[in-house]
């Protein structure tokens, strides 16, 4: 569970991930500032406090000892203030007991060192808990410290203070200030990596185009941070590699095309002077079936280097026609779909991937329903046979490069296993996809649907 939702929080993209972790990271440092901040300023303000509510008692306990006894009650009075109240008397009313608290104690020694020159004989500060004190200033807070000094002549100045208080200290700027640097960097984080992922964005755009038809290649800019020059450099050594092989497999299929189609001529036109009419249909029908392997492996192995360029069809109109002509040929091919229906394609290799369907379910279900379905986004196209099906494990896989459920490959069924190949090849080439599945009541059914990217009146990318 806990491992679904970091991978649902953990974002998709790079650029996304470097800010997430720059962002976690900032987030981290600011609170430890602020925390190391606000321990140095206490610190501080409590150090700077001790001091001075040492300096005042110490000053107050100098003056009321410097006085006659009838005037020492009325100073202590009238130095005292909100935080601290004096009060002379003839008895301590703070005990001597030992106590474990360090910052009174800290206080209490620092108290007798200013108070030493003055020859002042005891100092004792402790908590407000006893009853003497209550009874002497009255009730008050928990946090307040009692204290009690013996003055020369024997008597006492007793005091409570609350326990190193000041006034209020802001901490807002120290808090805008750090907040403000960490949305600095914060941008500046955002800047940079923006900046460094633009290569990666460059990088896939030019990949998409390699070997796109028609599409001329796409040069990386070589310049930038070395190892993104490298990676520049070594991808255009790498397209240029891939454009000279694909020219060089162009040139290859048609001499081979050539070759292949010269013989297959000869033994057409020898075929010709056989005595023996059967002998003679049975060789004529035999290159017939290698022409149109040979035509077939070609078509596959031409793939998307094929110069037709997009232009704008009518895709029900190539249905219809190839429907016709299946049913012209004796098959049960039936047609339903809209008078017109525009598209900008490729209209050859569409026209030969939809044959191939057709084929494929004349030759393996008796026949076909063909029917197309047109809307704003998407054209699609259903090819329906009565047939046996294809095993459910098998609907991917037949798709393979000469992959055949029916190995033979007699005049009756025989094929080169590419026909399917071709037609799913055609059909992506065109950002489309192709999917087989079985009919609930038998048969298989092919559908194809192809978005409808441009209009017909678009202009046509070559």
């Amino acid at each position: 569970m806990i491992r679904r939702i970091v991978a649902w929080l953990w974002p998709d993209t790079l650029a996304a991930r470097v800010v997430l972790v720059l962002l976690a990271g900032l987030t981290l440092f600011h609170l430890g500032s602020i925390w190391l901040h606000q321990i140095g300023t206490d610190a501080a303000l409590d150090t700077t406090q001790e001091e001075q509510l040492a300096e005042q008692i110490a000053a107050a306990a100098r003056a009321i000892s410097a006085q006659p006894a009838d005037r020492r009650a009325g100073l202590a009075h009238a130095l005292s203030t909100a935080n601290l109240d004096l009060r002379w008397t003839a008895e301590p009313v703070l005990p001597a007991a030992p106590h474990n608290d360090h910052r009174i104690a800290s206080l209490e020694a620092r108290l007798g060192s200013l108070l030493a020159p003055d020859s002042v004989r005891q100092v004792r500060l402790g908590p407000t808990g006893s009853g003497d004190v209550v009874a002497l200033f009255g009730p008050g807070s928990s946090h307040a410290i009692a204290g009690a000094i013996a003055l020369a002549d024997g008597t006492w100045l007793n005091l409570r203070v609350l326990r190193f208080a000041s006034a209020a200290v802001s901490r807002h700027a120290s808090l805008l200030s750090t907040t403000a640097m960490a949305l600095g960097i914060l941008i500046v984080g955002l800047f940079v990596v923006r900046n460094l992922n633009r290569p990666l964005r460059q990088f896939a755009e030019a990949a998409n185009r390699v070997g796109a038809p028609g599409v001329p290649p796409a040069i990386m800019p070589e310049k930038g941070p070395r190892e993104v020059r490298h990676a520049a450099q070594a991808f255009n050594r790498m397209q240029a590699r891939i454009d000279r092989l694909i020219t060089d497999r162009t040139q290859a299929l048609a001499a081979v095309s050539h070759d292949l189609r010269t013989p297959i001529a000869r033994l057409r036109l020898r075929a010709g002077f056989v005595d023996d009419a059967e002998t003679q249909h049975a060789i004529d029908t035999d290159l017939d079936e290698m022409e149109a392997m040979i035509d077939a492996t070609l078509a596959y192995l031409r793939g998307e280097t094929e110069s037709e360029p997009r232009r704008a069809a009518d895709l029900a109109a190539i249905l219809e026609t190839l429907c016709d002509a299946a049913a012209d040929a004796g098959h049960a091919v039936r047609w339903t779909g809209p008078r017109q229906a525009r598209l900008v394609c490729r209209p050859v290799a569409l026209k030969r991937a939809f044959a191939n369907l057709i084929d494929n379910a004349v030759k393996y279900g008796g026949g076909a329903q063909v029917s197309l379905d047109a809307d704003a986004d998407t054209m699609t196209v259903g090819v329906e046979d009565d047939g046996p099906g294809i095993p459910e494990e098998a609907l991917e896989s037949v798709f393979e490069p000469f992959r055949r459920l029916e190995e033979s490959r007699n005049r009756g069924s025989g094929g080169s296993g590419l026909g399917l190949t071709i037609a799913r090849q055609v059909v992506e080439a065109h950002g489309g996809t192709l999917v087989l599945e079985n009919r609930a009541g038998g048969g298989l059914a092919a559908t194809v649907r192809l978005p409808r990217s441009l209009a017909a009146g678009d202009a046509v990318p070559c």
